[in-house]
């Protein structure tokens, strides 16, 4: 085998490991913000209101809190917030709609323009919930009061059941298209490879690279490119298509 060949078919068994692998590392074709965005709404749904004495849970208006509701717990001034959470409720309150939502990334991203769960201010709860008082925060800011609120009233989980069931398929398709790799690499080892035109086999190895490589940059074409992810996932099962066809050609060719 020449030096050209041996290097074509070392990139092979290279392409070939990633796609093995890559299906279990979580971020694989999968999104780079968490795509339940919406548990992490902030709105202010009351104020300013004027902070009298006295009158401390006059904010709330017409919610029902419960009678063992302690308003003072869930009262903040300000200035005794976190860093982030100050700057969460600036952002709500400077928002057109008086509500913000900010950009959470998912843990398996290396490089966030967000906000990692985990960095969110724990003065505030997030999430699917009733109206009680942990999704409700009062806000003392230049001597008014805001009614804060966190979180959403209902999970929309299902809504994003199809992208599991997306990430699933195309991760089962990056082994399916290893294991097509692995075989034709093998049958260009052994003496069974007559006539068969090498091209093909070199486009199979492209495809499988660039899947890879689509499958890993995923998480990161949304964040910094602004491709949409359902984009990325039909660009992929192209190629995934374009690897089948061309390992059915290949077989069928050498027989």
């Amino acid at each position: 085998m020449d030096v050209k060949n041996t290097r074509l078919v070392a990139f092979a068994v290279l392409v070939a490991l990633l796609l093995v692998a890559l299906p279990f590392y979580p971020g694989t074709f999968s999104p780079g913000h968490d795509p339940n965005s919406y548990n992490y709404k902030h709105q202010i749904e009351e104020g300013p209101t004027e902070n009298v004495t006295g009158e401390a849970d006059n904010v709330t208006g017409n919610l029902d809190l419960g009678e063992e509701t302690d308003v003072e717990q869930i009262t903040y001034e300000y200035e005794e917030l976190s860093p982030i959470a100050q700057v969460l409720f600036k952002r709500t309150l400077n928002a057109e709609s008086l509500t913000h939502t900010p950009a959470v990334c998912e843990e398996h991203v290396l490089i966030c323009d967000g906000y990692y769960e985990h960095d969110l201010p724990s003065e505030f709860r997030y999430g699917a919930g009733g109206e009680d008082e942990l999704r409700y925060s009062i806000i003392e800011f230049n001597g008014s009061q805001y009614l804060l609120r966190t979180g959403v009233l209902s999970s929309g989980a299902w809504e994003n059941l199809h992208i599991a069931i997306l990430v699933v398929l195309f991760r089962a398709l990056m082994l399916l298209l290893g294991g097509a790799i692995i075989t034709t690499t093998v049958i260009r080892l052994s003496d069974r490879w007559t006539g068969v035109n090498g091209g093909r086999y070199s486009a199979l190895v492209g495809a499988g690279a660039t899947f890879a490589v689509l499958g890993f940059l995923t998480p990161y074409l949304k964040i910094y490119g602004g491709i949409d992810y359902t984009s990325v996932l039909l660009t992929s099962g192209v190629i995934a298509a374009i690897g089948y066809i061309s390992v059915q050609y290949i077989l069928r060719t050498r027989h």
